[in-house]
C-alpha cells in the first residue's frame, strides 16, 4: 500500500528564510527553463528538441555553471523543476490543460521535491535533516527541521519527500510505502445510496438502515465566503504601482483588500479541513464498524440540477465523490473490502417484487403498486444496491421501511459522530 502523509513542520524565523530561498531558486529556475523551450520553438524551429528525453533536464548543469547560486540548492528539487515543466507541456498535448505559463512565486510557492529515498534528506526520530547544495568553498550545507508528528512505522518505507507552504505554515509530504493488511472476511456488511437529500442512506447485514446527514458546515462557510468575497470586491485591486527595474513593476492591492483576502483564505482552508474531518469520522466509523462497504456510483451533475438556483445546492454543497473516495481509502487502509456498485435501476426497481415504475425526485416514500409494500426511496435503493452483490440481511428487514432506523450526523463542536434512533 503506498500512500501520502503530511506532517507541519516546525521551523524558526531563519529556517523559514532558508525555505523560501530555496523555492525562490526553483522558481526562478523554472521560468528560464521555459523561457528556453518557448525561444527553441519559435525561433530556432525546436532544434535542440528539449520535450524528448532528458534534453530538457540537461538544461539544468549548463544553468548551474552560467549561475553559481544555484549550487546551492539540492540536485533533486533543481532536477524535478525540469521534469515538472516537461509533465506540464505532456499534459498540455495529451489533456488540453494549455500550456505551461511563467510562474510568480508570491502568487504560489514552489515546493521542494526529493523524489529518491534517503538521497538529499534523512528522518530521525522527530527530526528531519535536508541537503541544500554546496557553498562558494563546496561544502555541503544542511538544514535540521522539527517535525510534529513521527512520518512512519519501522516497517514502512519512506520513497519520497515533498516539502510545501500552505497559510504560512510549511509541511513535508511524504509518500510511505506500507506492506498491505490481509484482507478480512465479509461477515459485515452495509450498502449506501447517495443522494442530495442527505449524504447518504445505508442498510446492514441486519437489515437496520441508517441516515446520515448532510454536513452543515459546507453551508455555512459557504455564506462566510459569499461575505468575504462582497467586501473584497468593492476594494482597490490595484491600488498602488510598483517599480521595479527597468520601467518594470506590479500593481499592488489595498491593504483592505489584503486583509480581507487574506481571512478569506483562511474561511478556504477552514471549510476544507472541517469537510475532511467530518467524512474521514464516518469513514473510520464504518471501517471500525463492517467488513464490506458497497455505494453507488452517483455522480451529481448539470443534468440532475436542471435549473441555476440548483447548482449550488446540488453540486457545490455535495460531497459525494469526496465521501465515496475517503471511505475507499479508509477501507483499503484498514484492511477491508470496499465496492462501487452502478446505480442504474435501483431508485425504479421495487426492492421486494422487481416492479420497475419511474418516481419524480420529489416522491420520497412510494407504495408499490404491485406488492402493496411501503417504501423509502432511499431505502430501496441501498436494498437493490446490495441485491446486485447477491447480498441481502440475514435476519429480514426491519418492520418500517419507509423511515431510516437511525439517523447519523458530525457535530463539528462536539467532534463526534451523534447516533439518534427515529
Amino acid at each position: 500500500m503506498i500512500f501520502n502523509r503530511k506532517i507541519r513542520l516546525i521551523v524558526t524565523d531563519e529556517q523559514a528564510r532558508i525555505l523560501d530561498s530555496q523555492s525562490k531558486k526553483c522558481n526562478w529556475l523554472y521560468n528560464q527553463l521555459l523561457a528556453i523551450a518557448r525561444d527553441d520553438y519559435i525561433n530556432n524551429g525546436n532544434s535542440k528538441k528539449l520535450l524528448s528525453g532528458r534534453n530538457l533536464r540537461n538544461q539544468v548543469p549548463i544553468l548551474k555553471q552560467d549561475n553559481p547560486f544555484l549550487k546551492t540548492v539540492h540536485s533533486s528539487p533543481l532536477k524535478n523543476v525540469a521534469l515538472r515543466l516537461k509533465d506540464a507541456y505532456m499534459r498540455s498535448f495529451k489533456q488540453g490543460n494549455g500550456l505551461p505559463k511563467f510562474r510568480a512565486w508570491k502568487k504560489k510557492w514552489f515546493s521542494l521535491l526529493y523524489d529518491e529515498p534517503n538521497k538529499g534528506f534523512r528522518i530521525n526520530g522527530r527530526e528531519l535533516k535536508l541537503s541544500l547544495g554546496t557553498n562558494k568553498e563546496g561544502k555541503r550545507l544542511y538544514i535540521t527541521l522539527a517535525l510534529e508528528d513521527t512520518p512512519a512505522s519501522p516497517e514502512s518505507t519512506i520513497k519520497n519527500l515533498r516539502i510545501t507552504k500552505d497559510h504560512k505554515a510549511y509541511y513535508a509530504v511524504f509518500c510511505i510505502e506500507k506492506p498491505d493488511k490481509k484482507p478480512a472476511k465479509r461477515l459485515k456488511w452495509i450498502a449506501l445510496d447517495p443522494n442530495h437529500k442527505n449524504l447518504m442512506v445505508g442498510i446492514n447485514q441486519d437489515g437496520v438502515s441508517y441516515e446520515f446527514k448532510n454536513l452543515t458546515q459546507i453551508k455555512y462557510w459557504d455564506k462566510v465566503i459569499d461575505r468575504l468575497k462582497s467586501k473584497r470586491d468593492v476594494c482597490l485591486r490595484k491600488a498602488k504601482f510598483i517599480e521595479t527595474y527597468e520601467g518594470r513593476g506590479y500593481w499592488q492591492p489595498s491593504k483592505r483588500w489584503l486583509r480581507i483576502n487574506k481571512a478569506l483564505d483562511k474561511a478556504y482552508n477552514a471549510r476544507r479541513e472541517q469537510i475532511k474531518q467530518g467524512l474521514y469520522a464516518i469513514a473510520n466509523r464504518l471501517a471500525k464498524t463492517y467488513d464490506l462497504v458497497l455505494m453507488g456510483d452517483y455522480t451529481p451533475t448539470l443534468e440532475t440540477a436542471k435549473y441555476d438556483n440548483m447548482h449550488r445546492s446540488m453540486l457545490n454543497r455535495t460531497a459525494i465523490a469526496k465521501a465515496r473516495k475517503i471511505i475507499a481509502w479508509v477501507m483499503e487502509k484498514s484492511g477491508k473490502h470496499f465496492k462501487e456498485v452502478a446505480e442504474e435501476g435501483t431508485t425504479k426497481t421495487c426492492s421486494f417484487c422487481g416492479h420497475e415504475e419511474k418516481k419524480d425526485p420529489t416522491v420520497r416514500v412510494f407504495t408499490c403498486p404491485n406488492c402493496q409494500t411501503t417504501l423509502s426511496r432511499d431505502i430501496n435503493s441501498a436494498i437493490n444496491i446490495a441485491k446486485k452483490e447477491n447480498l441481502l440481511p440475514c435476519l429480514g428487514y426491519v418492520e418500517d421501511l419507509s423511515r431510516t432506523t437511525y439517523t447519523v450526523a458530525w457535530d463539528y463542536t462536539r467532534c463526534d459522530l451523534m447516533v439518534q434512533m427515529n
